[in-house]
């Protein structure tokens, strides 16, 4: 092997990078019609809307609370008519509420509910045209509301319009959010999140991933930079619908695949989760030819359990993220892990987004790369057995590689120019300290000693001539 010192150094600034977790909402709220527009309200309280098939499809406000984790089958909630359809209820405290009532002829307005009646929000109404999905927010103690609307003065399609409250509770003359926000296309379902002083709506505007997309703006009332789209939420189907419940977890809209369905794949939307990991890395100098061996971490039986299948679908930033999501239940079984997640797990998965972004670099700049990775596993299973899933941890490594920052480095497998060495050991390589009795969980699955038997390494990074 030719001896290359090759140095890449960048400011040793701290860098803010994010993963993001999006999964169908754990619980009893998704059927196969189709639900929208969750809000939470606490830690155990959520709204949403759910359209339900009664001969023709009819949508009301639903609550639901969560028990062990999980949201319960939603309750039929007090926001809702007997006469009219109901929707998008918006939030901004006990006294102000809003949402959507519309009748039989798709006639929409919006209401607020004072005293236990609907009331119609006059100052918003424009005969004939369409008051709906409304977002109750407040900019420095001044109230707002934020609605979208077909009237006359926007730009085209469905806007977002927005009106000031004062503070008797009246609604300002409506004022259009500007052409930054709308477009001659559809734009709706605004929410303003607050941990970032940022409007997230959707649009079905031009060069969009596909259907609706989830765009975001910052600013306040019509003063926005331009909308940018929030690729890690989007996909060719439509998303819509987002919401924050704190800095880091919310939850969107989609028909994307995993939304349920009865017939027709694609058909419904369901209530998806996010959940965003902020991972603080400082990218450190790189001499390859002095690359120190990186191991890479998973939970029991990680990834796709209990098969004899060499290959999986997930990726290694999925199985740490749901690995790191655990921590507290690691910590119930052994509270002597001395901060393996915080001081290994995490560091050594930051470590790693630094080096793809390395190996990047080297490719594009036309070096041939060879990297050598092995895979082990814990001796709780058969040797055929750990030999697969060690197998299928080496490959949950490759599909982080061909997907990293949207298949950059995909290319570069593909014409060899990226070859991957694949070491599969099982338990060969195990301690004989470690566990293999399935009845004593504590040490076989949670003890320090099992967890480090779990994990692939990248051996070497090697530059080829």
């Amino acid at each position: 092997m030719k001896k290359l010192f090759f140095i890449f150094v960048l400011p040793l600034s701290l860098l803010a990078q994010q993963d993001f977790k999006i999964e169908p909402l754990d619980g009893h709220v998704n059927t196969f019609g189709a639900e929208l527009n969750f809000i939470q309200i606490n830690d155990t309280l959520a709204f949403y809307t759910s359209f339900q098939d009664e001969g023709s499809y009819q949508s009301s406000i639903y609550f639901t609370t969560k028990r062990n984790k999980k949201w319960g089958k939603g309750k039929y909630s007090r926001y809702n008519s007997e006469l009219f359809d109901t929707g998008d209820i918006s939030f901004l405290n006990d006294d102000i509420i809003a949402f959507t009532l519309c009748d039989l002829q798709n006639n929409c307005q919006l209401v607020s509910l004072v005293n236990g009646r609907f009331i119609k929000i006059e100052a918003l109404e424009k005969r004939g045209k369409k008051n709906i999905q409304s977002h109750i927010t407040a900019h420095n103690n001044q109230s707002v509301i934020y609605f979208v609307s077909d009237r006359e003065g926007g730009f085209g399609g469905l806007d977002i319009w927005l009106s000031v409250i004062d503070i008797n509770g009246n609604f300002g003359v409506p004022i259009n959010a500007g052409s930054r926000i709308n477009s001659s296309a559809d734009e709706i379902t605004p929410f303003y999140n607050h941990f970032e002083n940022q409007l997230y709506f959707s649009s079905n505007r031009k060069k969009g991933r596909g259907g609706f997309d989830i765009y975001k703006s910052e600013g306040k009332f019509n003063l926005w930079k331009f909308a940018e789209n929030t690729k890690q939420f989007n996909t060719k189907a439509d998303e819509m619908y987002l919401t924050f419940f704190n800095e880091n977890t919310g939850y969107f809209s989609s028909n994307r695949k995993g939304a349920k369905y009865e017939s027709r794949e694609f058909c419904c939307n369901d209530i998806f989760s996010f959940e965003i990991i902020e991972i603080d890395t400082i990218p450190p100098a790189v001499n390859w030819v002095d690359f120190e061996p990186l191991e890479l971490y998973f939970h029991n039986d990680e990834p796709d359990c209990c098969t004899m299948k060499t290959t999986t679908n997930q990726t290694y930033k999925d199985a740490y993220i749901s690995y790191f999501k655990l921590v507290d239940e690691y910590k119930n079984q052994n509270d002597s892990l001395n901060n393996f997640f915080e001081t290994t797990l995490k560091p050594n998965y930051n470590r790693l987004i630094n080096l793809l972004g390395m190996l990047l670099l080297e490719l594009d700049g036309g070096k041939k790369i060879e990297l050598q990775i092995r895979g082990f596993a814990s001796p709780l299973h058969k040797f055929e057995y750990n030999i697969n899933l060690s197998q299928r941890r080496i490959q949950s490594m490759i599909n982080d590689i061909s997907t990293y920052r949207n298949t950059l480095l995909s290319k570069y497998l593909k014409t060899g120019q990226l070859s991957i060495v694949e070491l599969p050991l099982g338990e060969s390589k195990v301690s004989e300290n470690t566990s293999d009795n399935p009845h004593d969980i504590k040490n076989s699955i949670y003890s320090l000693e099992a967890i480090k038997e779990r994990k692939i390494e990248i051996v070497k990074v090697i530059l080829k001539d």
